[in-house]
């Protein structure tokens, strides 16, 4: 992914920016010295798929049900192409770009999944793998999602 340079002052805090400005920090060291103890930290918003549903469709007819509690905990339901099956996960998660969330799960039989959801498109890929017969197996998938409450 291409990061486009930003000037230093965008990236800094008040505190940081006089600390270049008047003392002739670097913007690192001015940074650095905006997160000592006693400083508030700044709060991000809530990612996309907190508190919300997500029935997503891949390709090859699966279809789940994710309701987020939350941003750490998710409960997946199969809606078609599996058999019935749901659970309870912990979910980590992090931002690759606005609107776009990488999200990693294990359920409680071992399966693991990684899912990219991209909001500004409505689209999800994921790789789910799992024991098979003794044989480890993944599934890349792709597909979109739709939103509930």
């Amino acid at each position: 992914m291409t990061r486009f340079p930003r000037k230093p002052a965008a990236r800094l805090g008040a505190a940081a920016l006089l600390s270049v400005t008047v003392l002739g920090l670097s913007p690192a060291v001015a940074q650095a010295a905006d997160c000592l103890p006693g400083r508030a930290a700044t709060r991000q918003a809530p990612p996309r798929f907190a508190d919300r549903t997500l029935e997503i469709s891949y390709d090859n007819g699966f279809r789940f049900e994710l309701d987020f509690d939350g941003a750490r905990t998710a409960h997946w339901k199969v809606l078609a192409g599996q058999d019935p099956a749901e659970g309870t996960v912990e979910v980590a998660h992090r931002e690759l770009a606005p609107g776009v969330y990488r999200l990693k799960w294990t359920e409680a039989d071992g399966t693991t999944v990684e899912q990219v959801q991209d909001w500004r498109n409505r689209t999800v890929r994921a790789v789910i793998q799992f024991e098979q017969d003794g044989k480890k197996q993944r599934l890349d998938l792709k597909g979109t999602f739709m939103t509930g409450c």
